[in-house]
């Protein structure tokens, strides 16, 4: 099937989901833009920030959709390309979205509680130590993931030969190793990362402290992004991944800690751009191949090879792509941080149901690049 077709049946289904599905699951759970906010009604300027909703949408979607949306269809794909779309459709919204959106909602109500402690409400002690044993455990898991995923992403290198590039090319900082030259792809990230990360507390002061609009912030955020990534072309920088692993465990000590606006979610509203610039190329790439004929090239199911590899589709399948159609994780972020945050419950449906449904967007554009563009056998 051409893929242009995947991507306007897949919008016009996600579309559809939002507006009615998303607006039917709000006002079932009785949202209500009169009620005040924990953001409004506590407000102590570090974590409990009130916030245009644009910013809150960019912080969390930045949050939520980090390398699960892309590694997880890339090996889920093993299975066929039907089954791991459908996953991502169907399980998106009517179990990821609502999830989202439901966690959201209820932090929200409970005074930007976590979980556990919402748990310790409605099931005491038992379930309170229950839900904050599985968040530990999930934290140490994911943190451990993610910082090794990190690492090899900023340390990387690249043949430049499967680039397109010989060796005469002038963009890319190389190294050889054994005989190979190898393009600093990671060098790229570790410049974009630090520049990023110095500027963020000035874009918060900015949007905090100065009040300029969303427009202006947008066109800062999205200049600051490329402006990061042309230094990194220019200025690669190459460190070990220990002193990486160390660098950003640092990081994150000194972010828990300080104010939501000074680092966190002017961070995250600077790497959004990249995420939506990303996506738009995507789909652009999509729209482009698919006017000359692109399809995918996939099976539509390859259960033999994919239990093999993976094991049994259930529930192999849909663990292995969780963020993209359902993941726990966010929960932790709806909770831990954007329901301090939201000033209205009106943007709760846009930022919880719609950034869970714009994630499985991502998660399908994945998975149609590499059933279109790959062979199966790569």
């Amino acid at each position: 099937m051409n893929v242009i077709a995947i991507v306007a049946g897949a919008f016009i289904i996600f579309g559809l989901a939002s507006r009615y599905y998303g607006g039917w699951v709000a006002r079932a759970v009785g949202v209500d833009k009169a009620n005040p906010t924990p953001a409004e009604q506590i407000n102590d300027g570090r974590d409990y920030v009130p916030t245009r909703v644009s910013v809150v949408f960019a912080h969390h979607f930045s949050s939520i959709a980090g390398a699960g949306p892309i590694i997880g269809p890339t090996l889920a794909i093993v299975y066929g390309f039907v089954p791991a779309v459908l996953w991502v459709i169907l399980g998106g919204i009517f179990i990821g979205a609502v999830h989202d959106f439901t966690a959201l909602f209820a932090s929200m109500r409970e005074g930007g509680k976590s979980m556990a402690e919402i748990a310790r409400k409605t099931m005491g002690k038992s379930g309170f130590t229950l839900f904050l044993l599985f968040t530990i455990v999930m934290i140490v898991l994911i943190t451990a993931v993610f910082l090794n995923l990190t690492t090899k992403a900023l340390t990387s290198l690249w043949p430049i030969a499967k680039l397109g590039l010989d060796t005469s090319q002038t963009l890319l900082k190389t190294q050889v190793h054994d005989g190979v030259v190898m393009g600093v792809i990671g060098g790229i990230a570790s410049t974009s990362v630090i520049v990023v990360t110095c500027v963020a507390p000035l874009l918060g002061y900015l949007l905090y402290k100065r009040g300029i609009g969303t427009a202006l912030a947008s066109v800062l955020g999205g200049s600051l992004c490329v402006a990061s990534v042309v230094v990194g072309i220019q200025y690669p920088l190459s460190i070990s991944p220990v002193i990486w692993s160390i660098a950003i465990s640092v990081y994150v000590l000194f972010a828990a800690g300080a104010p939501v606006w000074v680092i966190l979610q002017p961070r995250d509203f600077i790497n959004s751009h990249l995420l939506y610039a990303g996506m738009a190329l995507m789909f652009f790439a999509l729209l482009t191949g698919g006017m000359g004929g692109m399809s995918v090239s996939f099976p539509s199911f390859n259960l033999t090879d994919g239990i093999e590899q993976l094991g049994v589709i259930w529930p192999m399948m849909f663990v292995t792509i969780a963020c993209g159609a359902i993941s726990g994780f966010h929960c932790l972020v709806s909770s831990g941080t954007t329901a301090k945050q939201v000033q209205s419950e009106q943007d709760v449906k846009r930022i919880g149901f719609d950034g869970m449904i714009l994630e499985c967007i991502l998660a399908l554009f994945v998975l149609l690049a590499i059933g279109s563009a790959l062979g199966f056998e790569d």
